[in-house]
């Protein structure tokens, strides 16, 4: 799976939205949505959340982890602890996308934005170096990746097996010229 395609499936992660509009129950094949009532809160699927949003049909409600100061929080969690924080599923994809969607429903969606990235480079610069750390082992074995976002295996996924292909290569040139 790739960046896009992660983002495509966090789009059916359900989210809270308050109506514009009032309809009933609407049937779609991935379950039954609604009554909307215009102003009160409903939980649909994120990708009907940005069209509604888009039509200006609905005010998208933030996830209650995506607010300035609960992002601070995981920054900090982030960095005082040496494996990964756990994050909610889905939870660069749905930043993302509620970032580049919805900013106007969010407050302070910029610096949002920001803390979002700081959290990326961060988890980032600590998967980097395990991976560099596993490689570096002389007897490969396996890795213990806790509380990883799919998204982030997607992007690290081609890096860690070219490298483990290359180990791969090396390893079988070093035994041929040992046999030698």
């Amino acid at each position: 799976m790739n960046a896009e395609q992660c983002e495509f499936v966090a789009g059916d992660a359900h989210i809270k939205v308050k109506s514009r509009f009032n309809e009933g129950v609407v049937n779609l094949i991935a379950g039954d949505i609604g009554p909307f009532e215009a102003g009160m809160p409903c939980t649909v699927p994120l990708w009907l959340a940005i069209d509604l949003r888009r039509r200006h049909k609905c005010e998208i409600i933030p996830p209650e982890w995506l607010t300035v100061e609960r992002l601070k929080e995981l920054i900090v969690m982030e960095g005082e602890i040496d494996g990964l924080a756990p994050l909610p599923e889905a939870f660069f994809e749905i930043a993302h996308l509620l970032t580049r969607h919805a900013k106007e429903d969010l407050v302070d969606g910029d610096q949002m934005k920001t803390l979002v990235q700081d959290m990326w480079d961060k988890r980032e610069a600590k998967l980097r170096t395990s991976m560099l750390s596993f490689l570096a082992q002389s007897e490969l074995g396996h890795a213990r990746i806790d509380s990883v976002q799919k998204i982030e295996l997607a992007t690290m996924r081609e890096p860690i097996l070219l490298s483990c292909q290359h180990i791969d290569r090396l390893v079988a040139n070093e035994h041929s010229l040992s046999s030698q």
